[in-house]
């Protein structure tokens, strides 16, 4: 009986262990499925990481360049008209200049700094004063939004420029500054620009020699400011004499048949000054009564480059320099008369004008420069620049 019971209670623990057995150690491999399985959490993080409009918000970044250039003063994208009455025309500055204004205008209204069917208008009066007075006042009549001159007179037109005032409507006078308060100039200071051509040629002279002066337009305001330029530098040079001053009319043949008369009546010159727009035919003249000369000033076209070039092979130690005139004056002004138009606020300026600071100019050291840069260019191109977008806006408040 006993050992009956005791096979029993054995049996019985046997059984027991078992369970246990069963129970715990088999349990730890069961629990792998759910820990592999807990990639769904990182999946489900996975919206975090590719939220699109978040990261890549490109509206923000490619509007970013035209935020910078577009105007935040005014009312941009408004229709405007900007007359432009021009004075002396036909040379090939003056056509390019021309060209500028209405490329530069034509660069705004896709940019939307102005309405796609605003207008520029532009009217030529030629040297006629009296002409350019009256198609003033016509675009005044007409009541465009903003005028520009380039002037035959810096004082002739200042009454005309008083009715403009009177009509609320603004002035921006470019290359050619006026004397009328009210008319905002934009120009290169012509007598600081005459002034580093004849410094340069005092220098190339060694401060001494017999220089002729060969200028543009008997009368224009630019002109006269550079001749003056040219006579007060070489005041400062006793060993400098200026034997004859002659108009080349800003016109290559007029130029050459004018320096080929001056040739023969001056036997010895040393230096020539001579404007920009001239100096092919000056050096056509001297070429053509096999003459030479120590030193003169040029101009920055890819056809007097070239003769600059051809000469210096055959005279090594002739020296020529050459600055930028910029056509693109027109162009700095269409964006001051632009803003001005729709709406912005100018920045105080000294005596109401802006100074176009020339960047491009050099002697025979820069001729190869030059060169490289008006690769392509027509023989009659003008080295060029205007004001960026940017510092265009700079000016405005």
């Amino acid at each position: 009986m006993n050992k009956l019971r005791t096979l029993s209670l054995f049996m019985l623990l046997t059984i027991l262990v078992s369970m246990v057995a069963a129970c715990t150690p088999a349990a730890q491999p069961t629990q792998a499925p759910p820990a592999a399985t807990q990639a769904p959490a990182v999946t489900e993080e996975a919206p975090v990481a590719t939220e699109a409009p978040v990261a890549t918000e490109a509206p923000v970044v490619t509007e970013a360049p035209m935020a910078a250039g577009v105007p935040t003063c005014g009312t941009p994208g408004k229709k405007i008209v900007v007359g432009l009455s021009n004075g002396y025309f036909g040379t090939d500055w003056r056509t390019q200049d021309l060209n500028v204004a209405e490329q530069v205008f034509n660069e705004l209204k896709e940019k939307g700094w102005i309405a796609a069917d605003s207008e520029l208008k532009i009217q030529n009066a030629g040297a006629d004063t009296n002409q350019q007075i009256q198609q003033f006042r016509n675009m005044i009549n007409e009541k465009v939004d903003v005028l520009m001159i380039n002037a035959n007179s810096a004082t002739a037109l200042n009454a005309v420029i008083d009715e403009a005032k009177d009509a609320g409507i603004p002035v921006i006078s470019f290359d050619q500054a006026v004397t009328n308060p009210y008319a905002v100039n934009v120009t290169v200071d012509h007598y600081q620009w005459g002034k580093r051509y004849a410094e340069w040629l005092a220098e190339a002279l060694g401060g001494k020699g017999k220089v002729v002066l060969i200028d543009g337009l008997p009368g224009h305001p630019a002109a006269e400011a550079r001749k003056q330029a040219a006579k007060d530098v070489f005041a400062n040079y006793p060993d400098i004499q200026i034997v004859q001053e002659i108009y080349g009319m800003w016109d290559q043949a007029k130029a050459q048949a004018a320096t080929a008369d001056l040739l023969a009546a001056q036997p010895e010159i040393d230096g020539i000054f001579v404007e920009d727009s001239m100096a092919m035919g000056v050096m056509r003249a001297l070429q053509a009564a096999n003459r030479t000369v120590k030193a003169m000033t040029g101009e920055a076209t890819p056809g007097y480059l070239k003769m600059w070039k051809e000469q210096l092979a055959k005279q090594p130690d002739f020296q020529s320099f050459a600055q930028a005139n910029p056509p693109g004056i027109s162009g700095s002004a269409i964006k001051v008369a632009v803003l001005t138009a729709i709406g912005c606020q100018l920045k105080p300026l000294e005596n109401n004008t802006f100074f176009y600071p020339i960047s491009k100019f050099g002697g025979n050291e820069k001729l190869d420069e030059f060169l490289k840069e008006m690769e392509g260019k027509p023989e009659t191109y003008f080295l060029d620049e205007w004001l960026t977008d940017e510092q265009a806006l700079a000016l405005f408040e």
